[in-house]
């Protein structure tokens, strides 16, 4: 995540279910319709009682996993380099505690099942790295230091042949843990009070761009396992999206489901699409003794397991929308154009649309609970723009619930965001779905 440039916003974000119905019945004029009694006179029969409507079909549970494919978000290639086989240096400040571990922490990582899990079908192959990969500075730390400081900082030192910097091979991620004295300022304020755990970005070094990575320790108040869940997060992004600004690679969501943009707020690389679900971190394991973060897998995401690879423990549940539209939207506001694409439904405000949703799961399970949700996890700027009703509130893989929205206010991209929870044993799952609200 390149907290400082990437766009973030809060936001709020089938068919029709034949769930009414009606019988007509067209009469002969000329038919006798009454009942001829011996003494000639005729009696009525009165109005047929209408005929109730069709139950909506909920569906039924499958031993097919997932029993619907689910409509998850996949993280766009923009056509950007990614780096194939990346170089990790690690740099430290004097008297770093941590040092040793943190260039520990580098070396190991490449050749992990964390890595190969998280990088692997991106085109990335195992990170290296070495004691030549090491560099300790001499240099007191900084109190204070900018992202644009800490730019020209790595630019600096990589086109000196005299820092002791290893110059860069087109392969590099220059890693550089801040002192825990060190406040890292991003856009006039401290990181660390801003929720910011670091980010990667990109300089140029004789014309090329180079990749580096920033991760601040946060005054001390940081646990060791927390710096390196950043640095996990920001190692595997600096691969698969190494020159963000200049030459994006692997960040954002396809248009078809832009929702997922808005349940980010636009924060949509790899570790970004991970990094506030609470199963997202993934303590040390038997080839690596370190806290790491799971990392956003299209082809997870796509076959209706865990988006989050490595997976964690357990059978991945969610539900997905069925039968979803074309909609458009107006992204003037969020720097798109007045006519973008996306998938979801059209609600006309004033107006209510019902939603089917098909529960799936990769395993057998019990049933979980739903519950419908205006904008996403992360929060939304307004309340009541949508009206939700859900018909059920539980189900399992192969069954079907019925959402019923109404749209209430229009916003400025004419349209909102509303996300379905799945919820199991403390375990969340979410599903945002765009809904497009014209006049």
């Amino acid at each position: 995540m390149k907290a400082v440039t990437s766009l973030v916003l809060v936001v709020a974000a089938g068919v029709i279910a034949a769930c009414g119905g009606s019988t007509s019945s067209t009469s002969d004029p000329n038919a006798n319709t009454g009942n001829t009694n011996p003494g000639g006179s005729s009696t009525s029969a009165g109005p047929a009682a209408p005929t109730p409507p069709p139950a909506p079909d909920h569906g039924a549970p499958s031993e097919k996993y997932p029993a619907f494919a689910p409509q998850v978000g996949q993280v766009v290639d923009n056509g950007g380099p990614v780096l194939t086989n990346p170089v990790i240096t690690t740099v430290t400040w004097p008297n770093d505690p941590n040092a040793d571990k943190f260039e520990q922490f580098g070396d190991e990582v490449g050749p992990t099942a964390f890595w190969k899990a998280t990088t692997n079908e991106y085109g990335v192959s195992a990170a290296t790295s070495g004691s030549d990969h090491h560099v300790r500075l001499t240099t007191d730390a900084p109190a204070s230091i900018s992202d644009s400081d800490l730019a020209a900082f790595v630019a600096k030192n990589v086109g000196d042949p005299m820092s002791g910097w290893p110059a860069p091979n087109g392969q590099d991620i220059y890693i550089l843990y801040l002192s825990a004295n060190t406040s890292l300022q991003l856009q006039g304020s401290d990181a660390c009070s801003q929720g910011v755990g670091g980010y990667h970005d990109s300089t140029t070094v004789n014309g090329k761009d180079v990749a580096f990575a920033i991760v601040p320790q946060c005054g001390g108040t940081a646990s060791f396992s927390d710096t390196t869940l950043s640095a996990s997060h920001e190692l595997v992004e600096a691969s698969t999206d190494p020159y963000p600004q200049t030459n994006p690679a692997y960040v954002g969501f396809d248009s078809n489901d832009i929702a997922w943009d808005f349940f980010q707020q636009f924060q949509s690389e790899l570790g970004d699409a991970c990094e506030f679900y609470r199963d997202s971190t993934m303590g040390s394991t038997t080839d690596f003794p370190f806290t790491v973060q799971r990392q956003w897998s299209n082809a997870s995401a796509k076959a209706g397991h865990d988006p989050c690879v490595p997976a964690a423990h357990g059978t991945y549940f969610n539900v997905t929308p069925l039968a979803m539209e074309d909609i458009t939207l107006d992204l003037t506001a969020v720097g798109g154009g007045p006519k973008e694409k996306a998938k979801g439904y059209t609600v006309p405000i004033g107006q209510t649309k019902t939603i089917p949703l098909g529960f799936y799961s990769d395993a057998a399970m019990d049933s979980w609970s739903i519950k419908a949700i205006e904008g996403g996890a992360l929060g939304t700027s307004q309340k009541g723009r949508l009206t939700l009703t859900l018909d059920v509130t539980s189900g399992k893989n192969g069954q079907k619930a019925y959402l019923t929205v109404k749209a209430n206010i229009q916003g400025k991209t004419k349209g909102e965001l509303l996300s379905i929870v799945s919820t199991s044993n403390g375990v969340n799952h979410y599903m945002p779905i765009m809904i497009s609200s014209p006049m």
